[in-house]
């Protein structure tokens, strides 16, 4: 009857296993993003709509890029913002009673209290061919959308600046009034650089997003969305894989040495066996919640998530031979007592080199096919 239920556990057990992982491979326990209603769409291929609009050019600046906050998805940064348009526009911001620095809005701004953004000349400039320029400096805090540590420690991070169209008007929709990045001119200064991260590219993009609403400049059987131009200064960082590797990877794989080395030990050793697969269990504990600690509450788990759940397979899959094999050679009759040892050193090197296999596949899979959720 006992030899009846280990097997039940045992068969339960895999099975549990492999149902947890089919279920986050196939997407089952993803946590989904809330659907807003609206969207934002880089601009590669204008349409009919946004070709014909009036082009207002637009480029970015950023002198000082600092205080990275991962708990609140946020930074701050400091820098230029300019604006060149034509004629065309001009009659709009007078017929609008606006200036151009009240058009021009950060869609992606954290506070408003300690948000500046003073315009250089006191009226536009105006050049020979007739368009209008204004240069001002901004400094705020921006918020980081997509803030991802699917495959930490060997994540990148991309800190958005976005300028856009107020929402202030109609007349500021994409149909009408399209921002074109000043890609030449625009860029970053030398103090952009982040603790912990070394600054990887730096780009700038021209963007249309979606409101799911009209802000009630149409009637509800007008329908019900609008869409603004943003231009989009996006300065990605990335971790350096080496110190990743040092810092958090290679205490974690002299952990799991000592405990895929222990099927080594004669089996007459059962008492060091079992102690040792049970301190590293705390071990992994105490090394995952230290790492856990340097970011912010998750609603996923990172790919260092991944691999210490497969050490905890691995620690426990050990813990459960040392146990069986201690059973089988406390039971043992005096005359079979070699007999047994040699068989069970035979399992033990069979379940060490299936563990070390386990351990290189898991990571290999779970960094080619991250787990959706």
């Amino acid at each position: 009857m006992r030899g009846i239920f280990k097997r039940f556990f045992i068969v339960l057990g895999v099975l549990g296993f492999l149902t947890i992982v089919w279920a986050n491979r196939t997407g089952r326990l993803r946590v989904d993003d809330y659907n807003w209603g609206g969207k934002i769409t880089e601009v590669t291929d204008p349409t009919p709509g946004q070709t014909s609009s009036i082009k207002v050019r637009l480029g970015i600046f950023a002198e000082n890029v600092y205080d990275f906050n991962s708990s609140t998805q946020s930074f701050a940064a400091e820098g230029l913002v300019w604006v060149h348009w034509g004629p065309e526009f001009q009659k709009i911001l007078e017929k609008e009673g606006l200036t151009i620095d009240q058009v021009i809005s950060p869609a992606n701004r954290v506070n408003s209290w300690d948000w500046m953004m003073k315009p250089f000349y006191p009226q536009p400039l105006r050049a020979d061919d007739g368009d209008y320029y204004q240069l001002a400096r901004f400094a705020g805090r921006f918020y980081v959308d997509e803030l991802d540590y699917h495959r930490y420690p060997f994540e990148r991070i991309t800190f958005p600046i976005v300028f856009g169209l107020n929402v202030m008007s109609d007349v500021f929709c994409a149909d009408k009034v399209m921002l074109i990045a000043d890609k030449a001119q625009s860029g970053v200064g030398p103090f952009i650089d982040i603790v912990g991260y070394a600054t990887d590219s730096v780009k700038l993009s021209e963007f249309i997003q979606s409101y799911p609403t009209s802000f009630g400049y149409k009637p509800p059987d007008q329908g019900n969305t609008s869409d603004f131009s943003q231009v989009w200064l996006q300065i990605t960082y990335k971790k350096s894989g080496l110190a990743s590797i040092l810092q958090l990877i290679l205490p974690l794989t002299i952990v799991m040495l000592v405990t895929l080395v222990t099927p080594a030990l004669a089996a007459s050793l059962w008492d060091v066996r079992i102690a040792i697969p049970s301190t590293v269990l705390l071990t992994l504990v105490f090394l995952q919640q230290s790492y856990r600690q340097t970011l912010p509450s998750l609603p996923y788990i990172t790919y260092l998530d991944q691999i210490y759940a497969a050490c905890y397979v691995v620690t426990f899959t050990l813990f459960c031979l040392f146990v069986w094999t201690s059973n089988k050679l406390d039971t043992a009759a005096e005359s079979e007592r070699a007999e047994v040892l040699v068989r069970l050193n035979k399992v033990d090197s069979y379940v060490q080199g299936g563990c070390v296999l386990f351990l290189l596949g898991s990571m290999a899979l779970n960094w080619l096919f991250p787990i959706q959720g």
